[in-house]
């Protein structure tokens, strides 16, 4: 059995494919940070909760758990979040929508170079900790197979 078709490993080479053209994105926008009438782009967010559902190995609770609801998660407290409800803080949705650039050049341009260089930060950083995360559990598989 290759090491991709563990789930794990499949998740995290998914996650450094994303960033990888997340990176691609981010550098095309501050290369046209100049370029009139360019709208800053940037590709959709990885969905986890597809990722583990296009898994080959289900995920089970165990032969003594009980059946989970439907939603997947019982909400066992009115002031607990339910399947597709979102955080609110002082009554403002807590999603991480994308918004609309409030700057905007003469010529029409919308990249903001200090907000693609924190984007690009924090890819990098993710992926560091993924790259290293895959490296330790490959380590870790290569000590238990001796």
């Amino acid at each position: 059995m290759p090491m991709q078709d563990l789930t794990l490993m499949s998740a995290m080479l998914t996650k450094m494919n994303w960033m990888e053209q997340r990176q691609k994105v981010l550098a095309e926008n501050i290369a046209n940070a100049d370029t009139p009438d360019y709208q800053a782009q940037d590709i959709k967010p990885l969905d986890f909760k597809n990722l583990l559902q296009s898994s080959t190995s289900p995920v089970s609770l165990g032969a003594g758990a009980a059946a989970a609801p439907a939603s997947g998660l019982a909400k066992t407290d009115a002031k607990h979040l339910g399947a597709g409800e979102s955080a609110t803080i002082g009554g403002k949705s807590a999603t991480g929508a994308e918004k609309n650039p409030y700057e905007v050049s003469p010529a029409g341009n919308a990249v903001i170079l200090e907000e693609q260089l924190i984007k690009m930060n924090q890819n990098y950083t993710d992926y560091q900790f993924t790259t290293n995360l895959y490296q330790k559990n490959m380590d870790m598989l290569k000590q238990a197979l001796k």
